[in-house]
């Protein structure tokens, strides 16, 4: 199927008319679709007023149900709540202690929740171009083990878990899959019946491109069977709105969480709706189609990308490999502040990072959308030849 990347690009986000954006790992520009829907939720307050509550719950429900048609689960199984940490914390306060395994690279958002609450957490240590090969998690796991935690895209590297495989040894081992997909949501497939995962976590910030203020949580119902809430509001409760302090009638769905049980935060969930919706149209009409189509035309970038980095003799600690790529390419640079400062200067936004517990900032970090075209990587790629020279 063929689609006009550039007229989408053209259409939706006029930032890119002014600079070179390739840091969505960090944040993406919104597009027009869902600054329109956030506008009209704030237009509608402002002018109108809020005599809209019941159509907006019901907004909310639809949003629902796009993004469980786009991770293949049901919709009472999700959540919105404000950010990722929102939702790892959720997480950690609803499941019981127990040994945790997670990648050395981890993003902290996804560790911390549970060192917080003393949790005994175990580093699994990253191999050849910082893979984290199913094998070596494997050999990792002991009797002990009761989670795996484990971003979809790690955010530093950009390696890309393999996650039917994961899945696959969390099942035969009884471990509780919990997925960070921060860095993957609105970029690539997520099957979550298919992949086994238990839980997951992300945002709308980063390759969804609908702005700050969006969390997505997953979490099969199964697990509130024998397990209180993590937390309750007003809106937790069956029969919400007769105001009765006496109901404990508690409804044990994920979906019960939104806003740690309150009202959702209308903004951002509009926004991240049209998001999906402009993804939908990607796919004509399908949201999985649509996520497949950005999935290659992410792969595509990031490809010419590496191949033109490579005649530069750049180091890229990045998986070249393209099972494990993603959109995220980052290299190490001895001069990379000043790298950074002159790719700015020619208004090209990267992320400048360092390796956690190093305080030097070495790493230049690129990241790839769908937004993106071949014409913003052989600029970026002339000035970084300027630079070099």
């Amino acid at each position: 199927m063929d689609i006009d990347w550039e007229a989408i690009r053209k259409e939706q986000f006029p930032a890119l008319e002014k600079a070179i954006y390739l840091k969505a790992a960090g944040g993406s520009p919104i597009s027009k679709t869902a600054f329109q829907a956030g506008m009209k939720y704030l237009n509608d307050m402002h002018n109108i007023g809020d005599l809209f509550w019941d159509i907006y719950l019901k907004e909310v429900d639809i949003t629902r149900a796009l993004v469980a048609d786009y991770l293949c689960c049901h919709e009472d199984d999700i959540a919105f709540l404000i950010n990722t940490s929102s939702c790892v914390n959720c997480i950690a306060r609803l499941i019981e202690p127990g040994l945790i395994l997670y990648p050395e690279g981890e993003f902290p958002a996804s560790i911390l929740p549970f060192k917080a609450l003393g949790f005994n957490c175990e580093k699994i240590n990253a191999q050849n171009e910082n893979v984290y090969s199913i094998m070596d998690i494997n050999k990792k796991i002991s009797l002990n083990t009761k989670y795996l935690i484990h971003s979809h895209v790690q955010y530093l590297t950009g390696f890309r878990q393999n996650l039917d495989e994961l899945g696959l040894i969390c099942q035969e081992n009884k471990i509780v899959n919990i997925i960070n997909a921060t860095q993957s949501f609105g970029a690539f497939p997520i099957d979550i019946k298919k992949q086994k995962i238990d839980m997951l976590v992300a945002s709308g910030l980063k390759w969804a491109c609908c702005g700050y203020g969006i969390g997505i949580l997953y979490i099969n119902n199964s697990f509130f069977k024998d397990s209180q809430l993590p937390f309750a509001g007003w809106l937790s409760v069956e029969d919400a709105f007769l105001m009765n302090n006496d109901n404990m009638k508690f409804k044990k769905k994920t979906k019960s969480l939104d806003g740690l049980g309150g009202t959702p935060n209308f903004f951002g969930i509009f926004s991240l709706k049209a998001s999906l919706i402009l993804i939908k149209e990607i796919g004509s009409g399908d949201i999985q189609r649509g996520i497949a189509c950005i999935n290659n035309r992410i792969l595509e970038l990031t490809s010419y990308f590496v191949e033109e980095l490579k005649k530069l003799n750049l180091k890229i600690i990045s998986p070249l490999d393209s099972k494990y790529r993603s959109g995220i390419i980052t290299i190490e640079n001895e001069n990379a502040r000043n790298i950074f400062n002159k790719l700015q200067a020619n208004n090209i936004f990267i992320s400048f990072r360092n390796y956690p517990n190093l305080s030097m900032k070495t790493l230049l970090r690129f990241s790839f959308n769908y937004y993106n075209n071949f014409e913003d990587i052989k600029k970026c790629i002339k000035v970084l030849k300027g630079i070099l020279k």
